[in-house]
This record gives structure tokens, sequence and C-alpha cells, in this order.
């Protein structure tokens, strides 16, 4: 299904595991040149500077070339712009098919910008053909399937993000049809959503069918995290509910099952922290100390304990003398925890990458020639050596 030639992901990945294993000294210079000379990628993958000017380059274009035809079809009213929408919208992602298939575009900026592009076009003509009238639920249904397309066919992590939310948009339209429940059930039903999509993206991470969509379902477990720390959260079921539901209500009133949420508003993060820190995942301890943020913030917003620049500059104080205290804690590694940098971490791995890949290399030149003389026929005082 994924665009891209499997086996070049598969030897870029190992080449990147080469350089690490280089950057921690696990092999030398030469070993490295061997790895890159037997595991070739032929994919264009530009630097960061570069990405940017290209993906910009191609926003460019497309607007230029979208703005030139929509002053050519003026007199065709809203069914000309509609099937022009609906044009460039196709054309782009068949651009997008060409350059990654016969110019080995991967992650080079103008793959995303034209994926970003077929799915504005193709969104703009639904809007226009609709009268911007649409359902929710449709609009949050065509951009789930537009978004899931291009994860399983290009593996853009962007466009992953885009999935989760647009799935949530959907649930959230359809709990919406239910009248005056679904503010109550709405909280408990996006929670859920999030919980299945972070549990599932564990799962298919472990599967090696899945290896090449790595980095997008990570981003999904970020993403499902915060979703789901999101709709339990006190602030933003109260004042979304008040301002969604008209539930009308004053300063200091209390939402139905209000204890509910502040039991999660509080003990999530901290959840996420100690499942990180048992699980030794790295993903979870940051998503929680990230969202103890959130914390502060509901807390401070409803129970003002001390003026907002005072409680910020007490938080961030204690956030760095906690980091300092671990990392020097840390620098003897404890309980499978370390304060080594990433590519130390990895060292390990890069050393099991680099057996493996020079071993293979390696074994080219341990196989014999035809043409070179073979010692052997001896049995004893190295005459056959």
């Amino acid at each position: 299904m994924i665009a891209y030639n499997s086996q070049s992901l598969d030897n870029l990945y190992v080449q990147e595991q080469a350089e690490m294993a280089k950057r921690a000294d696990c092999i030398t210079a030469e070993e490295y040149n061997a790895v890159i000379t037997a595991h070739p990628v032929n994919l264009y993958t530009p630097n960061p500077y570069m990405r940017v000017g290209i993906f910009i380059l191609t926003v460019v274009i497309l607007l230029f070339s979208f703005g030139f035809f929509c002053l050519l079809s003026m007199a065709g009213g809203e069914s000309a712009f509609t099937f022009l929408c609906f044009l460039f919208g196709a054309g782009a992602y068949a651009l997008a098919e060409y350059m990654v298939r016969e110019k080995k575009h991967y992650k080079s900026g103008a793959d995303a910008a034209l994926l970003w592009g077929s799915g504005i076009f193709l969104l703009s003509a639904l809007g226009i053909a609709t009268d911007g009238d649409a359902p929710v639920w449709v609009w949050s249904c065509v951009a789930l399937l537009l978004s899931l397309f291009f994860v399983l066919r290009f593996a853009d992590v962007s466009m992953s993000i885009v999935a989760h939310l647009s799935l949530l948009g959907l649930i959230f339209s359809a709990c919406e049809t239910l009248g005056s429940i679904a503010k109550l059930i709405i909280p408990f039903a996006i929670m859920l959503a999030s919980a299945g999509v972070y549990f599932l993206s564990v799962k298919l991470i472990a599967v090696h069918t899945y290896r090449h969509y790595k980095k997008c379902l990570q981003m999904l477990q970020v993403c499902a995290l915060i979703t789901l720390y999101i709709a339990g959260n006190y602030f933003v079921v109260r004042e979304v509910g008040n301002e969604m539901f008209h539930m009308d209500l004053q300063p200091g009133q209390d939402i139905p099952g209000g204890w509910i949420f502040w039991i999660l508003t509080v003990m999530l993060p901290l959840i996420y922290i100690y499942a990180g820190i048992r699980k030794k995942d790295r993903i979870l301890i940051c998503t929680g100390l990230l969202l103890i943020a959130g914390i502060v913030y509901t807390i401070r917003y409803y129970h003002s304990v001390a003026p907002l620049e005072v409680a910020m500059t007490l938080g961030g104080l204690m956030m760095i003398g906690i980091a300092y205290a671990l990392i020097r804690y840390l620098k003897t590694p404890r309980h499978g925890f370390t304060a080594a940098s990433s590519d130390e971490k990895h060292a390990m791995e890069a050393l099991q990458i680099e057996s493996l890949v020079i071993a293979q290399t390696m074994s080219h030149a341990a196989t014999p020639r035809p043409d070179q003389f073979e010692f052997g026929s001896g049995s004893g005082g190295g005459g056959g050596a």
C-alpha cells in the first residue's frame, strides 16, 4: 500500500542506525562507508532547510496556478470553481504519486505540500458544492478518509494528526445528535476513542509489517494521550459544555459530576508518568510532564492561590530543580534509566545493528573467488593452512 519502495526504506533505516553507531564510536569511518555501500538508498531527502524551501516553493506554484485558472473560469460561476478545485485536488495527488514513484522524493517537502494541497482543494470543492451547509459529520468523514488514505499511502506524520482529529470530530458530531444526553456522554466517548487509538497504536507499532509507519504511530500515541486528557479536563468540559450546550453556568457553579473531572484532571498526567516509568516509555513520561501544566492552569483558573506570575515562576523553578536533581542522580544509570543523550542511550542498539550489517557486508569479501588458490587437504603440522 505504501508508495515508497520498501527495500529502500529498510536500507534507509540501516543507514540511520549505522550513522548512530558511528557517532557513538561503535564503528569506524571505513565500516560506516561499507554499510552505506552495501545498503544503497535511492530516495531524495534534502536537508531540513531545503525541505522548507521546497515546501514553500511548491505551495506558491500551486496557488499561482490555481489563481491563474480561476481568472480564466470566472464566468463559469460556482460550478466551474467546484470543478476546478476538484481538478486541482486530483492533480496535486497525481503529481505527488509521480514525484514519489518516478523522482524518488521522500520527505522532501514537495510531497507534503502536494498532499496538503490535494486535501484542501478536495475539501474546498465539497464546501463550494454544498454552499458550506454540509453537516459536521460529513466534513469529518471526508477528512478522515482522505487523511487516512494519505497516511497509508505516504506515511505522512502530519496527516496522522488530521486523521485522529477527524475521527474525534466524527464521534463528537454523532453524539450531538443524541440531544440533551450528549453533554453527558461526549467527554467519555472522546476519552474512550482516544484510549482505543492509543492502545491500537501501541499494538501496531510492535508488528514488523507496519515498521514504515512507526513515526505515524508514535505521533498517534502522543495525540491520543493529549486528547484523552483534554476530554477529561475539568476546564475544557465545563467551558465547552457551557458554550456549546448553553448550560448557563454561573461563576462558582459546578457541572454535574464535576468531581469526576477534577480527579481526571489531576490524576491522568500522574498516571501517564507512573506508567511511563514502569514501562520505560518516553512518550508517556514526556506527555505526562507536559500535561502537568494543564493541572496547574486548571486549578489556578478556578482557585487562585497566588498571582499568575508568581505561580508560574515558582512552578518553573520547581521543575528546573527537579530536572537538575534527576540529571545528577541519573549520571550513573539506575533502574534502567540514564541521563545520557538519545544517541548514547541507543548505543547498544546501534552496535547490534552495526554488527549485523558489517557481517552482511563482510560476508561477500569472505567468499573465495574461483580464481583464488584454495589451501587445504592437510591433516597436521599446519600442512593444510
